[in-house]
């Protein structure tokens, strides 16, 4: 009987959700008319805007007024996003942008709106406002300040949209104190999303990098694993500072994966030594060093480099043969360099450098 309640319950369960989707299609179509008719509004409203442009005069204030009141409800901000896409069409991008510079004023109001709104539109808002607010970069701009408080919303939305929009402002101070935000109230991101948002910023990446890392012992771990990740990505100017986080066995591994991995990207003659230390260590519960340093090595010369790698290859740990084999092959090496792997008894690692040989040949 209680098998049957619950199938039951299910297939209601089921039903009510084939209904809902039935229904939520339904209103999708009866709004599309309405949403078209809203946005040809606003349109056409922007139109005689954008003439008034071209005749060397501003935008009415009337119009300004207009567009704050408006946009102040989500769906006529997607009803101008549909417009301006329209006009851009029609017009270029060109009077498009100037139409929008015009308009940058509404912005400020309109931030302080959507702040007090629930989050799902605050969210949306921010990601508009990164769409059309022009790069701003300077510290002191109030609607940056309200984007900073809106990372400080209980919402995961809401604060990437706010930082999404941060970044396109270009300001490296709010940018660095908005990544200290989301750190303090434990409202992290995922390592690869930060670091690929840090790599959208439109300002100067080195200031920003400077900042960061002058703030860098006060991050939780996870954003600065981040941190590291962004900084390899983008300068080789940290080749010391990455040594020392790469030698410091109290860091937490990652971080010093990390800093490995720098190393792999750019050439520094000193860590050389220490990652093939990795490499070599027979520890297998140290396997993941000597994975990353297989890989990292692919940079560096020298018959010693050659030897180690080799000797990898006879790791009992898949990947450290397969980086191993990886960064062998990447040296231009060829089936006659290998007669003692291939000859040798132990088949792991004869059938590796034999994959990895076999993979670049040519069909």
């Amino acid at each position: 009987m209680g098998s049957e309640v619950i199938i039951y319950c299910y297939g209601a369960i089921c039903a009510s959700m084939l209904v809902f989707n039935i229904l939520y299609n339904i209103s999708l179509k009866n709004s599309e008319p309405r949403l078209k008719k809203r946005s040809g509004r606003i349109e056409e409203r922007i139109k005689k805007q954008i003439e008034k442009i071209e005749s060397g005069l501003n935008i009415d204030e009337s119009h300004l007024d207009y567009i704050t009141k408006k946009l102040r409800r989500v769906i006529n901000i997607i009803a101008f996003d549909t417009a301006m896409k329209n006009i851009e069409d029609s017009f270029g991008s060109d009077r498009a942008k100037k139409y929008i510079e015009q308009i940058q004023p509404v912005f400020l109001p309109l931030a302080l709106v959507y702040f007090k709104k629930e989050n799902m539109q605050a969210a949306y808002f921010a990601s508009f406002l990164s769409k059309y607010r022009l790069r701003k970069n300077a510290g002191i701009d109030t609607v940056q300040d309200v984007m900073l408080d809106f990372m400080r919303k209980n919402s995961f939305y809401c604060r990437v949209n706010a930082l999404e929009a941060l970044y396109a402002f270009g300001s490296e101070e709010n940018v660095a104190e908005a990544v200290s935000i989301q750190d303090e109230n434990n409202a992290f991101f995922h390592e690869k999303v930060l670091t690929e948002g840090l790599l959208s910023f439109t300002g100067d990446h080195k200031k920003l990098i400077n900042i960061l890392w002058n703030k860098f012992d006060d991050f939780s771990e996870k954003t600065q694993l981040a941190v590291l990740n962004y900084i390899r990505f983008k300068t080789g100017d940290y080749c010391e500072k990455m040594y020392e986080i790469m030698n410091d066995k109290s860091k937490d591994k990652e971080l010093r994966f990390s800093a490995i991995r720098y190393f792999g990207k750019y050439f520094y003659e000193p860590a050389k030594s220490v990652i093939m230390s990795f490499l070599s260590d027979k520890d297998t519960a140290n396997w993941e060093y000597a994975a990353v340093s297989a890989s990292a090595l692919s940079r560096y010369g020298g018959e010693d480099v050659i030897k180690a790698l080799k000797d990898a290859l006879y790791s009992s740990n898949w990947y450290v043969r397969y980086n191993a084999a990886v960064s062998l092959e990447e040296r231009g090496l060829g089936y006659n360099d290998f007669n003692d792997v291939i000859s040798g008894g132990d088949r792991y690692a004869r059938d590796m450098i034999l994959y990895r040989l076999s993979s670049k040949r040519p069909d």
